[in-house]
């Protein structure tokens, strides 16, 4: 098994429009890859709802960051806050969005509202509009690699990231790694750890032949905070794993 940085994600092609119709982590290309595989997903996704359920946010109001439609999100989760304010480059997001949640959020009494913005660029001022929600990374700081040619620069602005969220109540879930894989092999399994592992933990746990792209999220979650590893198929030959973790206000939790 060999475990390595690979110099750029499978697929990337730095000519693609990071808020664009045909980015590569949204878009038209990432609506499509989803309606595609949406079926194979179904375990990651029920994985997830898993661990939102499992989130004392405490709180009535959601910051949503980067989810495009939140493919991957639970109806049933969104709809135990009254307002969501969702903020993702991806054009389509909002359409895509309101038709899967639109009518389980509108029975919920749910009012969502869009912003098209970069996060990186207008996480500050998000946080000073928004100070009484939770914030809710919808599986987006394990793409920023495909946009930063510079590693370097990626890794510094996801330090930098998670910096301004200290003592706000948040949570995320973001690739970690990905790797090509056999389409007849099962899925490894899910993991719970009571603290983050390193990319090198992780490529031993899930075990490959292949080379595991890093996708420079390792510092996102630190300290003594639970984490899941989820294994998602992204598509028949290529498997993600990914990172979920919250923070909760110490008031908040049980």
């Amino acid at each position: 098994m060999r475990s390595e940085l690979a110099p750029q994600a499978p697929g990337f092609n730095p000519a693609l429009d990071k808020g664009g119709l045909m980015s590569p982590s949204g878009g038209l290309l990432w609506h499509l890859r989803a309606l595609r595989y949406r079926r194979h997903w179904r375990p990651f996704c029920a994985a997830i709802a898993q661990w939102l359920a499992t989130w004392p946010h405490g709180r009535e109001h959601l910051l949503l960051l980067g989810p495009s439609a939140g493919w991957c999100l639970p109806t049933e989760f969104l709809a135990t806050f009254s307002t969501i304010h969702a903020v993702d480059l991806d054009p389509l997001a909002p359409w895509v969005f309101n038709r899967l949640h639109g009518a389980g959020l509108r029975r919920a009494g749910v009012r969502v509202r869009w912003q098209r913005a970069d996060i990186f660029g207008s996480l500050v001022a998000l946080l000073a509009t928004f100070p009484g929600h939770a914030v809710l990374f919808g599986n987006l700081l394990g793409q920023h690699r495909l946009y930063c040619t510079d590693v370097a620069a990626a890794e510094v602005d996801l330090q930098w990231l998670t910096q301004q969220l200290e003592g706000r109540v948040w949570a995320s879930f973001h690739d970690r790694l990905s790797v090509d894989w056999a389409p007849n092999r099962a899925a490894p399994e899910r993991v719970c750890t009571p603290r983050s592992l390193s990319s090198e933990q992780l490529a031993r746990h899930f075990g490959s032949a292949g080379v595991w792209t890093d996708h420079l999220t390792a510092e996102v979650i630190a300290g003594d905070v639970e984490c899941h590893y989820l294994p998602w198929p992204l598509m028949p030959r290529r498997l993600h794993v990914v990172e979920a973790a919250w923070h909760a206000d110490a008031a908040s939790v049980p």
